[in-house]
């Protein structure tokens, strides 16, 4: 299906940070210490993503009638949940979120939602480089 309006987009990226909170809440119970920092760090960002992304919503509720969109492929961004190793899916999760964060920058003309996303990917793009950095 595609993400072809403003409310959709956003409810997406609202969905895919909740989903990624819930994962690493989960993953940091079981996870060996050497990586719960890590997987704290990721889950902190994500809680003030889907807070940023409510408030998007919340302040362009005008916008969403009259904003249209190049549709947007919803199952190429899906994430993907699965494997035993903790910290890759986490990355994994982090990298996707990312990259549909870059496809919704470039399909909306509104400029401080633009700006809002370019500014959450590229701080996703910091937290993977953390993250994959020796300890």
């Amino acid at each position: 299906m595609g993400l072809t309006t403003f409310s959709a987009i956003l409810d997406f990226a609202i969905r895919g940070e909740k989903t990624g909170i819930d994962f690493f809440t989960a993953a940091i119970e079981k996870a060996p210490a050497s990586v719960r920092e890590t997987l704290g760090m990721l889950k902190r960002d994500a809680e003030k993503n889907h807070r940023m992304f409510q408030t998007i919503l919340r302040e362009n509720v005008t916008e969403m009638v009259m904003e249209p969109y190049e549709a947007i492929e919803e199952a190429r961004y899906a994430l993907d949940l699965s494997g035993d190793d903790a910290l890759m899916t986490s990355l994994r999760i982090v990298e996707t979120q990312r990259d549909f964060l870059l496809r919704a920058a470039a399909a909306t003309n509104l400029r401080e939602v633009k700006r809002a996303f370019e500014k959450i990917a590229a701080r996703k793009d910091q937290l993977l480089e953390e993250a994959r950095r020796p300890r």
